[in-house]
């Protein structure tokens, strides 16, 4: 949820169907509102905010997801020194682009920052470690917490519904729909469908077999690798941050094992 329209009833609703509840929260105030806006410019700050407090007073524990980007990496750590202290569940995603973001160059990943900003927002999160492993949580699609062959389940364990009741592969590619709610087994059509994004196996992936961390990104998002080279068995554009960030990942987990293994 974007975590503006939440209410009690709803977080009823989600508790007696035993649902988890995903929030998304970019930063603190400004670095959140100029990639979370309403239409009319305002931003959305307040009202999530405001929402994961109610989530928190109806014993509904919400995860955050945070949506990395150049435009917001410089209040990262601020971020995350605000979801440490609430002792929030929260996972790092890296912004992707999509059909209509070229008009937003800003958001675009540029590497340098990202990893200088991402290893700040790290030094925060050693200076008050969680209980909860962040091995899957740091970094982006990537999970440094069970070696896997594919960076996530489109194609093989994942449907996208729209409002309308279609069906797609992945929420990054909705047109065309592979099928809609009518079908009977659309999961079934899901993984035959042969057009639009296609999930591959880091092992044929050319680029990526002789990587030491190739069972951790799994080449990462085949959609993006895809926008930036016509392949979708291409290594990841983000492969550079991957490499830079996976040793203070694990490095992080060791610390904060060691830390409650003696408490």
């Amino acid at each position: 949820s974007n975590g503006t329209l939440l209410t009690p009833d709803i977080i009823e609703k989600i508790k007696s169907l035993n649902l988890r509840l995903m929030i998304s929260l970019d930063g603190l105030k400004k670095d959140h509102d100029c990639q979370r806006h309403f239409a009319d410019g305002s931003g959305s700050f307040d009202k999530v905010v405001r929402s994961i407090g109610l989530a928190l007073s109806e014993d509904l524990i919400p995860d955050i997801s945070i949506t990395v980007s150049s435009r917001n990496i410089s209040g990262l750590p601020e971020l995350m020194q605000w979801v440490l202290e609430k002792d929030l569940p929260f996972s790092l995603n890296f912004y992707r682009e999509n059909d209509f973001s070229e008009m937003h160059k800003d958001l675009k990943l540029e590497e340098e920052r990202i990893i200088n900003g991402l290893l700040a927002a790290y030094k925060v999160i050693e200076s008050r470690l969680p209980r909860r492993s962040l091995l899957a949580s740091l970094a982006d699609r990537a999970n440094l917490a069970i070696p896997h062959l594919r960076p996530c389940s489109v194609g093989h364990s994942y449907m996208v519904f729209d409002t309308n009741g279609n069906i797609s592969k992945c929420q990054m590619q909705m047109n065309p729909a592979i099928t809609d709610i009518h079908s009977a087994d659309p999961l079934k059509l899901v993984r035959e469908d042969r057009t639009g994004i296609r999930n591959i196996s880091v092992e044929d992936k050319e680029e990526c077999r002789e990587c030491q961390w190739k069972h951790w990104c799994a080449g990462g998002c085949p959609l993006e690798a895809f926008r930036v080279t016509g392949k979708y068995d291409a290594k990841s554009p983000n492969c550079n941050i991957y490499k830079a960030i996976f040793p203070e990942i694990l490095r992080l987990e060791g610390l904060r094992m060691l830390h409650y293994h003696q408490m």
